[in-house]
């Protein structure tokens, strides 16, 4: 073999790669299993609305935690309906921190700052440090959340071992709050309790 021949595989090696890497990407986004109660919640990373970096994980751990996420405009005003009442409930209460998650991947570039301007004018200033703008892993999340309707928010509450231990099966609604609150208040008195013990 000359080395024309071996210049000529090795050039080839990249196409047959570009060709076979999104096949294998495709199958290994396909493989995920979708969070489920007690799983542990995987972090976020972005940033919040006044622009500085943050995780996810660094908002909630050891903490009570609620997690609203929002992938559309419809379900970040379904995401306001969530956060209004919650930050009235539980928003005075240092054990317990909120949070919003906005995916905004898929919105065109040339207007996130747009939407982050009007996130920044329009959110409670006492959420906006806990909240996530996130530009990645859209459709990773969608997966791991089960999305069927991105026009709602979904909704997680964490344990203050960062596991899932109430996930919302829809939108915004005073049933769905009500059982959501009342979690929330058995996480607050089990916290309490495990605080007497020590």
């Amino acid at each position: 073999m000359n080395c024309y021949q071996k210049l000529s595989r090795l050039m080839f090696l990249p196409f047959v790669l570009q060709l076979l890497l999104p096949s294998w990407s495709m199958r290994a986004q396909s493989a995920v299993v979708p969070l489920r109660l007690e799983d542990s919640l995987p972090d976020v990373v972005g940033e919040n609305p006044l622009g500085s970096p943050t995780h996810l994980l660094t908002v909630t751990t050891g903490k009570i935690a609620v997690v609203v996420f929002s992938f559309t405009n419809s379900g970040g005003k379904d995401a306001e309906l969530w956060n209004r009442e919650l930050l009235r409930d539980f928003g005075s209460n240092r054990s317990v921190a909120l949070s919003s998650v906005i995916m905004l991947e898929s919105a065109p570039r040339f207007i996130r700052g747009f939407i982050v301007s009007g996130i920044r004018k329009d959110m409670p200033a006492s959420l906006q440090s806990g909240a996530i703008v996130s530009y990645e892993n859209e459709k990773l999340w969608k997966q791991r959340l089960a999305v069927t309707d991105d026009k709602h928010a979904y909704v997680l509450l964490l344990g203050r071992d960062s596991r899932i231990r109430w996930m919302n099966p829809g939108g915004f609604g005073d049933a769905d709050y009500r059982k959501l609150a009342t979690e929330i208040q058995k996480q607050i008195q089990s916290a309490a309790e495990h605080a007497e013990m020590r």
